[in-house]
């Protein structure tokens, strides 16, 4: 098992630097990708908010959201329900760290699971590495 974070999923379905690395490791991982509730949250608001930012862009962004939810349905990511014991260890990352509580309930997640954490989030990452040796940037 493996935990992304939204902001690799991201890159998925905008143009910027690290896509093709980053569909590679979906590829590469479909099946065994877990992620806490607020991957759903995340990523689903930043392909509207891109729609509603820029209409031209709709008809691809509702594409995109589909085809993610069907990530999502299919089981080629599964998602783990955040209870109170998961927020509470988040959250007391968030402290220790010194980050925002969002990024460390992947963190916690992929604690709970004994399993890497792979992002795009360089300060997540340096700020963690101490505290979670399995935390990777992706490359690319």
């Amino acid at each position: 098992m493996i935990v992304f974070d939204a902001s690799l999923a991201l890159k998925w379905y905008f143009d910027e630097a690290g896509r093709e690395a980053a569909k590679a490791e979906l590829a590469r991982h479909g099946g065994a990708i877990v992620v806490p509730q607020v991957f759903l949250v995340e990523v689903t608001a930043a392909l509207v908010r891109r729609a509603n930012m820029d209409k031209a862009l709709r008809p691809e962004m509702e594409r995109s959201l589909a085809g993610f939810l069907t990530l999502i349905a299919e089981h080629f990511i599964t998602v783990d329900a955040t209870d109170t014991e998961a927020m509470a260890s988040a959250a007391q990352l968030a402290l220790n760290l010194g980050h925002p509580l969002k990024d460390c309930v992947y963190l916690a997640l992929a604690m709970k699971m004994g399993c890497e954490l792979l992002t795009s989030d360089l300060r997540l990452a340096e700020k963690a590495q101490a505290t979670w040796p399995k935390i990777r940037v992706l490359e690319g």
